[in-house]
């Protein structure tokens, strides 16, 4: 049975905005969600759905395979992250960093070991990056080789050079789409009616073009840009073949939506589908050896920029 819950906001937006990129703990929060529920937030006297999520119903062996391909990969550490990363900290930054210039409130121009001002500007520093295909130019191709491409979508480095390993995630891709399209019709025909007019950049017969992977990484409170506003997200966990391990096992880690003290505690097989553009962030994860390493799977609305003519 699927518990049905319609929430109220809890926080007004003005106040909420101002708490974007700060950090929320389990106690923010008066609903932890387990088990199979659908989450609506009222909004001018409708309706609306704000997650969807399934316990246990992903393939453990898929997971498990997904985990070990992307573990080494998950890492490594970016710097573009904005408001997820949190509010902007001098220690967090990387270690090519001399100076900091123009700073803002999550970035920074900066001036490099070499004392050259750079032109890009950068957040936190943490272990999120992107699988699959991007809507962007890679900067540090383009300024190796002086020129634009006639396109600005590319598929990414994991995707593009770790071939065997990006092969492995494809089952799970292809379950979590299949999930995506039973739970929310709607919204998976609209993604995948669009991510077919690129298929270039199209993951399989999938809905998605992109998949973000955060290992151990808490975001601050944020909503997501630059992916396809009509579709949803879809979140799941990884956590290996050895989180039934006692001694691996970690707490805290929710998906949570504070504007309406709602939160989730997603864990290896289950399944999220949620509303990115709703402010939201992660609590705290408490242990030390089990690896927390979430794929957030959607469409990157500007991939429609490269449909060939």
């Amino acid at each position: 049975m699927v518990t049905r819950i319609v929430l109220d906001k809890k926080i007004s937006d003005l106040e909420l905005s101002k708490k974007e990129g700060y950090f929320f703990n389990d106690t923010d929060f008066s609903i932890i969600i387990k088990e199979d529920c659908d989450v609506f937030r009222k909004e001018d006297k409708k309706e609306i759905l704000l997650l969807s999520f399934r316990k246990n119903v992903l393939s453990k062996q898929k997971c498990v395979q997904a985990y070990h391909s992307l573990k080494e990969y998950s890492k490594r550490k970016h710097n573009n992250r904005g408001s997820a990363a949190g509010l902007l900290n001098k220690d967090n930054l990387p270690n090519y960093v001399k100076k900091v210039t123009r700073e803002t409130k999550f970035r920074t121009y900066y001036i490099g070991k070499d004392n050259k001002e750079r032109k890009d500007h950068i957040s936190n520093y943490v272990q999120s990056g992107i699988i699959g295909y991007f809507d962007r130019y890679d900067r540090n191709q383009l300024c190796k080789d002086k020129v634009k491409p006639s396109i600005p979508c590319r598929t990414t480095k994991f995707t593009k050079e770790e071939v065997e390993k990006w092969n492995m995630c494809l089952p799970l891709i292809k379950e979590i789409n299949k999930h995506f399209k039973k739970q929310i019709p709607d919204r998976h025909k609209i993604q995948i009616t669009r991510a077919k007019l690129t298929k270039d950049f199209q993951i399989l017969n999938t809905a998605f073009s992109t998949i973000t992977i955060n290992l151990n990484y808490r975001t601050a409170l944020h909503k997501d840009k630059g992916d396809l506003e009509e579709g949803f997200g879809n979140l799941i966990v990884l956590e290996g073949d050895k989180c039934d391990d006692t001694k691996n096992y970690y707490k805290g880690g929710y998906l949570g939506f504070p504007q309406y003290g709602v939160c989730v505690d997603v864990r290896q097989g289950d399944f999220l589908a949620m509303d990115v553009h709703q402010f939201h962030c992660n609590t705290e994860i408490i242990g030390e050896n089990c690896s927390r390493l979430s794929l957030v799977c959607y469409l990157r609305k500007n991939m429609i920029k490269c449909i060939h003519n």
